[in-house]
Parts: C-alpha cells; structure tokens; sequence
C-alpha cells in the first residue's frame, strides 16, 4: 500500500536538491569529450561465385564489416564497432542465399570484444529461432564462434538479436493509432533527418485533466529485448481488461518507442549517427534525439501531473533500475509497492531491483528523476530471457504500475517542482 505524505514544495525541492548534490557529478565534470570519428557501414553485397553464396547487408539494421571465404563453403564475417569507446554489444546482422541447396560454416567474430549474442535466424526477418548447440558453437576465442545452416535460393536472414526494426516498430505505432484514443505526431528529426514519434494513449473523459506516465526505448540499437517487453508492456495498458479501462479512465501515457532511428537503421553497437551514447547525454542536451524528447516531457507540466518515468532497455540479465526508497519523492513508497505487486504475481521471476546511491547522472531515468521529483525506472531486459517469459514479466510490470497508480491518484498527492542540482 501506498502511504502518500504530502510534503510542502519548499521542502521536497530542497532534498532532492541536497540528496541529488551529494552524490552525482556536475554536468560539467559528466560533458562528452570529441566525438571519435564513425565506421561507415554502407549497404553491400557479396558474391562467391565458387560456391554460388551471396552475402548481402541490404536492409535496415544490417551489420558485418567484412565477409570472407575461408574454404568451400566456408565463410568468415567480421562486425566492427561504429566508433569507440563503446560498450560491448556486438550487433551483427546479414542475410545469405545460395544457387543451389547446401549446408555452409559461417565463422563469426567481432573487433575487440567477445561475441555476447546467441545468433538467432529467420526466413521472413520478422520469425526467429535462437540456434542450438548443434548450429552454433561459441569459440574457441571468446570473440568468435561458427555458425552451421542449411541455405538455398530462400534468404536466410542471420542476426545477432531478433531484428526489431524501424519498420516493424513504425508498423506497430501505426496500427496502435487507429484505436480512436491514440494519437501518433512527429516530434523531431534524428541527426540523419529521420522522423522521431511520439504515441499519446489518452482515454481521459474530456473536461477531466489527465494524470501522465512517460515511455521510451531503444536508446541503444541492439536492445532489442527492450523492444520486445515494450511492446507488451504498453498492450496490456491498452488491453481490454478492468484494471487497464479504469486506468485509461484516470491517466494518459506518453510514448516515444523509437529514440534513436539512425542507429537502429544503421545496426550500430550502441550509439547514435553521432557516435554518442544517447542515455549518458539526457542534461548536457548535445544531441538532437535527446533534446526532442525532454521538450516533450517538460511540456507536459502544462497539461497535468506527471506520476512515473521508464526507460526499456536489455542486459545480460533482467533488472530494474530505480531510487532507493529512502530518497524523496513526488510519491513515497510508490516504487516499492509496484515491484512487490510483480513479485505476487511472478514471485520466482522478478527482475532483480537495483537501487543507485551513486548513479549515472545523465540518464533518461534519473534526469527524469532530478526534473520532476517522480519515481522512474531503468527497465533492463535480459538477452537470453525466455520469450514468454519476458512476456509475462512485462505484463505483470504493467498491471501492477496501473493497480499502484490508481492506488496513488484516489490520494490526491499534491504535486510540486523539485530545483534542478
């Protein structure tokens, strides 16, 4: 149960202030330094005419360097960061197709890092299966490993992750739209010039001022986990159910499921068209994609009460990262009674919750933190998580943010405007 204190405005702004100062750097002290120049990864294709293979990267979110044959019908492709430093997520994807019907060994390796993803495989793009043991054998150097396929005139499309793409994610925000309660705008351009979108879910009863939570994903191009539990997340809010009616009947959600387009299009490790990490840039605003999205944010403060913030991301296992409760906030308790309602329902799979004393400060979710005083959420989804199962961890997540939600706005809290450190 939520205990909602209200605490004058005066003095939760100088807490946060006090407790935000005492443990993060300066904005200043956190600033990029030069962007290191990025690897162009343009669209190509491969033929050996000795085997009839083709290789091809000719579609979005495709990524190999370089591709070689060792032997017959046997291959080598290499994936390359688009610039460094940068973090170890070495994203791959390429498509193969053969004259005729033959089995071929694809050696797969990546600069400077160790192979993290079970490749996976799809002949649609859009279907995929991870590879067994059998398909697949990690090594013998923890950057490399060989992959072994049946091929033929099909293309068969290979990739590190499931491939959520722009398309597949604009295909979804577009369908979503035609429920006569969302509303799907352009908010902004990315560094390239492509479209960012936001989705409003707003069933408020007109006359009545909406009560907001903000969503976004895939800062990083290769969490495509992320992406996954998004989309579940924000169809169980959608959902025709009791609890999701009597929480679009209360509250509005902001949705930008699409942050960074360049390098999702790009099949970038990591960063933007920039080469930046778009989540360490939310407070030095250097970036196109993080400035349309906080204007977005900042002006809901005209339009209601902001309760909550999460951001989708994917790690090597499921977790969630938030404030200790401890710390001041807009709704006290909040965030430890939305986690205990996961627990009931799933209580042997709960993501594991981590609460930064010292985190880092230009994040989405502790800028969202430090801006508007509310409980916010690094929600990380785990590469090799079970599919259903990071199904239904998603679904609970979101039936237990709507119960505490609604629990929250039935007292009334009063809102205030926390001081930026």
């Amino acid at each position: 149960m939520i205990i909602a204190l209200r605490i004058p405005s005066f003095i939760l702004a100088s807490v946060i202030a006090a407790v935000t100062c005492s443990f993060v750097p300066t904005l200043a002290q956190a600033a990029t330094t030069a962007t290191p120049a990025l690897t162009a990864t343009p669209a190509r294709t491969w033929e050996f005419s000795e085997d009839g293979v083709t290789f091809d990267t000719q579609f979005s979110a495709a990524r190999i360097n370089v591709c070689t044959r060792i032997a017959r019908d046997h291959f080598a492709v290499v994936t390359s960061p688009e610039n460094r430093p940068i973090n170890a997520s070495p994203w791959f994807a390429f498509r193969v197709t053969a004259k005729t019907a033959k089995t071929i060994k694809i050696h797969v390796s990546c600069e400077g890092t160790k192979l993290r993803y079970i490749p996976k495989i799809s002949v649609d793009g859009t279907s995929w299966i991870a590879l067994p043991a059998e398909a697949y054998i990690h090594g013998p150097a923890a950057d490399e490993g060989t992959i072994t396929l049946k091929v033929g005139p099909e293309p068969l499309w290979v990739s590190a992750q499931e491939i959520i793409s722009t398309e597949r994610l604009e295909a979804w925000s577009r369908t979503l739209e035609r429920l006569p309660f969302v509303t799907r705008n352009e908010i902004g351009r990315s560094e390239l010039g492509q479209p960012i979108y936001k989705l409003e879910i707003n069933a408020v009863p007109a006359g009545m001022k909406p009560n907001f939570i903000t969503v976004i994903s895939r800062q990083h191009p290769p969490e495509t986990t992320g992406s996954q539990a998004l989309l579940r997340f924000i169809e169980t809010l959608i959902a025709e159910t009791p609890l999701a009616r009597r929480f679009r009947e209360k509250f509005a959600v902001m949705l930008v499921p699409l942050v960074n387009p360049d390098g999702v299009n790009g099949g970038n490790w990591r960063h933007n068209a920039r080469g930046v990490d778009l989540n360490r840039d939310w407070g030095l605003w250097e970036n196109p994609e993080t400035r349309t999205v906080r204007d977005q944010f900042q002006a809901l403060r005209a339009r209601g009460p902001h309760y909550f913030h999460i951001d989708f991301h994917s790690s090597f296992v499921d977790g969630f990262y938030t404030q200790p409760d401890d710390w001041p906030s807009q709704l006290p308790g909040f965030t430890a009674a939305w986690i205990a309602g996961i627990t009931t329902r799933l209580p042997h799979n709960t993501p594991k919750r981590s609460t930064q004393r010292k985190p880092t400060i230009t994040t989405s979710h502790n800028w969202a933190y430090r801006e508007f005083g509310i409980p916010t959420c690094t929600y990380e989804v785990g590469d090799n998580t079970d599919r259903v199962m990071l199904q239904a961890i998603a679904t609970a997540a979101a039936e237990s943010l709507m119960e505490q939600l609604l629990a929250a706005e039935a007292t009334k809290p009063t809102f205030s405007s926390p001081v930026k450190p």
